[in-house]
């Protein structure tokens, strides 16, 4: 989880899941460029409202700061669903692992051994 934390999708990788990895990383970077985009076109609506004063640019900036705060929001979520996959993934690895180790240990059937 500390991994996907630090660098979106590492976290994935580290639980051998290089699909989710990919997809987690793509998806989280793909919003924040928006966020960069949008944030971006936000700045320059209200430059050119300041220097023009037309009400089309102060449009322009309301709409362009509304996607900036949604794509904030879409990139918050999708971060955090991230950090939760890559945990539930490391605490089932560990798990299978344990259980793997334990069924080696116990050697335990349930058939019956019939010697004459």
């Amino acid at each position: 989880m500390l991994r996907s934390l630090v660098f979106p999708g590492w976290g994935q990788f580290y639980n051998d899941e290089p699909v989710k990895g990919l997809l987690y990383g793509t998806l989280e970077f793909g919003l924040l460029g928006l966020v960069l985009y949008e944030n971006h076109e936000a700045e320059n609506a209200r430059e050119m409202y300041l220097e023009t004063g037309q009400e089309s640019w102060q449009n322009s900036y309301d709409n362009h700061s509304d996607l900036r705060r949604d794509f904030i929001w879409y990139t918050a979520g999708a971060w955090v669903v991230g950090l939760l996959d890559a945990y539930v993934d490391a605490y089932f690895f560990s798990f299978e692992a344990e259980n793997t180790r334990f069924e080696n240990d116990t050697e335990f059937s349930v058939g019956a051994v019939v010697q004459f």
